[in-house]
């Protein structure tokens, strides 16, 4: 080897170096074994196309839209991170041994067309007032209001629990615990002095 040639190639590796430490260091030896022309361009070119997406690299490789064009991505735009399917709601609970027709008191039906709540909070309330106050039963839990709820032919919140915690902030439920649920003195008001609610024209 001449000098002349030993120059051009000395020239041709420093040159490289530069490009290929901007790279990934996955990509790197390919890299540079393609800028310096010792292997052929379709040998190269698998493990460029190959390497795993940007959100996958180590934080200290280089910005997103080199690796992206590293990837494949033609458009150098970043890969967009894959989320996950969204997680399904759990089953509703439903308390199957709650007497909804209790003999000499009103049956929670005829109560909840009596009171005729209109948001999910106040029927979130009317049922924990009849269970409470009508049924006199020691207390009132989530699955005993999924109960009523379906009595009264009324739709399930989709989230049954996150729904008192919302009656809470209502402020008619003063406990929101799934196996203690409480009313305020505000939520015992709106059942016995504001339901049902005057019809607006």
């Amino acid at each position: 080897m001449d000098d002349t040639e030993f120059d051009t190639r000395l020239d041709r590796v420093k040159r490289a170096s530069d490009v290929v430490n901007a790279l990934p260091k996955q990509l790197q030896a390919s890299a540079f074994q393609y800028l310096i022309g010792a292997v052929e361009v379709t040998t190269a070119a698998a493990p460029l196309k190959s390497a795993p997406p940007a959100e996958e690299t180590s934080t200290d490789g280089p910005p997103e839209d080199v690796t992206a064009v590293a990837n494949g991505n033609g458009n150098g735009t970043p890969r967009k991170s894959r989320r996950g399917a969204p997680k399904s709601n759990k089953a509703a609970p439903q308390d199957r041994d709650i007497n909804l027709f209790p003999d000499g008191k009103t049956s929670f039906a005829d109560f909840a067309v009596e009171k005729s709540p209109r948001t999910m909070d106040e029927k979130y309330a009317v049922a924990v007032y009849w269970i409470l106050r009508v049924a006199e039963l020691p207390t009132a839990t989530v699955a005993q209001v999924v109960s009523c709820f379906i009595a009264a032919d009324w739709s399930l919140p989709s989230q049954v629990a996150n729904a008192a915690s919302q009656s809470r902030k209502a402020g008619y439920l003063s406990s929101a615990k799934a196996e203690d649920l409480q009313l305020t003195s505000i939520g015992i008001n709106l059942v016995n002095k504001q339901l049902p609610r005057p019809v607006t024209k």
